[in-house]
This record gives structure tokens, C-alpha cells and sequence, in this order.
């Protein structure tokens, strides 16, 4: 299954545009949603335990029995809300992707992910530097993010394989991202009714890429990126809709 920039006629390709747009609210009101019950959930409960524990310090002797004890338990909450607060910062704006670029971005955000949630994880590199200007990187991180949310949600994998290839003959550069999931009907699969795959579709397709998905029960899932290194009119995308 593919999807690509195809020619349209005016009508066709505002109604397209009016659809990404709406579903893009959609998206961002969701993810908002998403956030706001992840700092209630986690960040609540957590800073709740954690001003308890520290009462019952506050009220004991350095020395008193079981005082060592209770300290731990603090700071074991302490890293956990440290860990969350990463966590929801890559979210929203991944650090390393302004700092190092997007190749160490994607390596640092796989090793976290594969650690998290007890997957085997590899990740192929380009040598090169890759010429992106910043919507592209941050277009190509989010998909990446959503491949493997959908891994983590749906595919009950054990491994995944990673990989972002330049080619500079054709100057574009490509994402890859396989499990050894459970897998499904690629044929029978329905864009409009897959979240995630939805939001990879359209932002690749708002950079005149492609995308390609195969998959099959019980065979894993791959997904393909390939977008053009330069944007055809860089007035015109010079930011990602979806980015919210």
C-alpha cells in the first residue's frame, strides 16, 4: 500500500486540505487530552506520595528506624517523576533533535523506548549528515514517535528494526521501521480508520513523499517513509500542519 502526492483538481485538493486540517485539530485536541491525563495521572499521584513520604521525614529523626528506608522510597519517586518529565518534554518538543540533529535524536529516542517497554531493538544510520530543512526533521521524527506507539500498542513485538537511509543520487531519505509483531491485513487496512498510520500518511504526503505498508497476520508490520531531501517550493512547506 502507498501513498503519494497525486494530481488534483482545485476542488479535490482544498477538500483534501480542508479534511488534513480538521483532522489535524482533532489530533491536537486529543494529544492535549492525552497530556493532561498523563500529568494528572502520573505527576498527581506521584506528588502526592512523595509530599507524604517527606511529612513523615519531616517529623522523624535522621537516625529514627525505618528513616533510611522512607528517604529511598522519596527518591525512587523523585526519578520516576524526573523520568515522566522527560518523557512528556520528548512529547512535545524532542531536545535532541535542536541540539545534535535528527540522528541522534531518533537513536536516543529508540534506545529509551526499546528500554521502556522491554524490546530489542537497532537502528541503521547514513554516515552523512542529512541536508533537512527543520519541518522535514521534526516531520520525520513524529512519524517515527507514531510507528512505534503503534508497535508498542498493537503489533506485541519483540524486536524492531530501524532504519534512516539517505540517497543521494535521487536526494531524498528514508524511513524504515519493521516488528515481528502479530501483524495484519495490509490490503483490508483503512487509512481514514487508523490514527496513527493516518497522521504518517498525511504528513507525508504535505512533503510530496511517499509512504509504503506491508504487512500480513502474523508476519510483523514495515512502513516506509521516503521523502525529498528539498522542498519543490519552500514558501509553500516550510512548516507541518500536524506539528501541535
Amino acid at each position: 500500500m502507498t501513498s503519494s502526492d497525486r494530481n488534483e483538481s482545485p476542488d479535490a485538493e482544498n477538500a483534501r486540505l480542508r479534511a488534513m486540517l480538521a483532522h489535524a485539530e482533532e489530533v491536537s485536541e486529543r494529544e492535549k487530552l492525552q497530556l493532561a491525563r498523563t500529568l494528572h495521572n502520573e505527576f498527581g499521584s506521584a506528588l502526592t506520595a512523595l509530599a507524604m513520604r517527606m511529612a513523615l521525614l519531616a517529623r522523624q529523626p535522621a537516625d529514627a528506624p525505618g528513616a533510611a528506608e522512607q528517604w529511598a522510597k522519596a527518591n525512587a519517586i523523585l526519578a520516576g517523576l524526573t523520568r515522566t518529565a522527560r518523557q512528556v518534554q520528548s512529547e512535545l518538543r524532542p531536545g535532541a533533535l535542536d541540539v545534535v540533529g535528527l540522528k541522534m535524536a531518533l537513536e536516543e529516542y529508540l534506545a529509551d523506548f526499546g528500554e521502556r517497554h522491554a524490546i530489542g531493538v537497532t537502528l541503521a544510520l547514513p554516515d552523512d549528515e542529512l541536508a533537512l530543512e527543520p519541518a522535514q526533521a521534526v516531520a520525520l521524527f513524529r512519524m517515527f514517535q507514531e510507528l512505534l506507539t503503534n508497535v508498542r500498542l498493537h503489533a506485541d513485538a519483540s524486536q524492531v528494526q530501524a532504519s534512516l537511509a539517505l540517497d543521494g543520487a535521487a536526494r531524498t531519505v528514508t524511513l524504515t521501521v519493521a516488528d515481528d509483531g502479530a501483524g495484519f491485513d495490509a490490503a483490508a487496512c483503512d487509512l481514514q480508520r487508523s490514527h496513527g498510520l493516518r497522521r504518517i500518511a498525511e504528513r507525508t504526503a504535505f512533503f510530496g513523499g511517499a509512504m509504503h505498508l506491508d504487512s500480513a497476520a502474523g508476519q510483523g508490520t514495515r512502513v516506509v517513509v521516503t521523502l525529498a531531501l528539498a522542498h519543490p517550493s519552500p514558501d509553500d512547506r516550510t512548516a507541518d500542519p500536524l506539528d501541535n
